[in-house]
């Protein structure tokens, strides 16, 4: 059905979809209501990879005890969004399929290299999530593919990971938001970095020169002040009713700062 028909929606958790209807935003002619498939709700472990299926919903993926052990910023992140009704229906395959670039799912998805696998009736392909998010509410899902799960890698020991946002008002989507993974040797150098941040840009935006920065470092204090100031550099957010482009990029550099720090301390077994 979705093959034949353009018209045609897939109806998940419909958190985002409906409010598009209610706005005439959209007027699909078919609603594909993919609730009905088991499947698709499991959380699993297998092979050092967290397979997370396309309906899981954002209430599970926050409580779910092998998420929050081995991969912190995406329960974190799950938690953080909208109300506990909204995460008791929204999913991660719609969150992802929609695309928002204030959303907190699609900045964490980034930050810990998650694969986005798409299935059509003619298969399956996996598709990176820096390659997932083409533009404002726009991915590179075919017409006839919905998203069928989300694997995540498992982080190596040492390593620590957070989700931070700023919003106008509880419940809110972000203003900005950083999601932070980092790896670090025993000497406590970091050996690897994948800093995101989310509302600032039409897709999640690699903070790539705090990245290069810090990896081959150990942070301290002054290194994770240096490295939080180049989080903005090469950044051009838009200016809107919310938030004003100037202070998006300084909260980009307050918000880094505060996520090197977490990791760090994660890294070394803090809270």
């Amino acid at each position: 059905m979705l093959r034949s028909r353009e018209e045609a929606k897939i109806l998940a958790g419909g958190q985002s979809l409906v409010t598009l209807m209610k706005l005439h935003l959209t007027s699909p002619k078919v609603l594909i209501d993919i609730n009905g498939i088991p499947e698709l709700s499991q959380i699993r472990e297998e092979d050092g990879t967290i397979i997370i299926g396309a309906l899981a919903r954002h209430d599970q993926i926050a409580s779910n005890s092998v998420i929050r052990e081995k991969c912190l910023l995406v329960a974190e992140a799950a938690n953080l969004i909208a109300d506990q009704q909204v995460r008791n229906r929204g999913t991660i395959g719609g969150s992802l399929a929609h695309a928002d670039p204030t959303a907190d799912l699609p900045t964490a998805c980034t930050a810990v290299d998650a694969t986005i696998v798409a299935t059509s009736v003619q298969g399956s392909r996996e598709i990176k999530s820096t390659d997932f998010f083409r533009d404002y509410f726009t991915t590179s899902l075919q017409q006839d593919e919905i998203v069928r799960e989300v694997r995540i890698p498992i982080p190596p020991p040492r390593s620590g990971g957070v989700y931070l946002k700023l919003t106008k008002g509880h419940n809110d989507f972000a203003v900005v938001s950083v999601a932070a993974q980092m790896v670090f040797d025993r000497d406590r150098v970091c050996r690897s970095a994948s800093v995101v941040l989310g509302g600032i840009a039409p897709i999640p935006q690699h903070a790539v020169e705090t990245e290069r920065y810090v990896v081959g470092r150990t942070l301290g204090e002054e290194a994770v002040k240096e490295g939080a100031q180049k989080a903005a550099e090469g950044l051009r957010p838009p200016s809107d009713i919310r938030a004003s482009s100037e202070y998006r990029l300084e909260m980009c550099r307050v918000l880094t700062g505060r996520a090197l720090k977490a990791c760090v301390s994660r890294a070394s077994g803090g809270v």
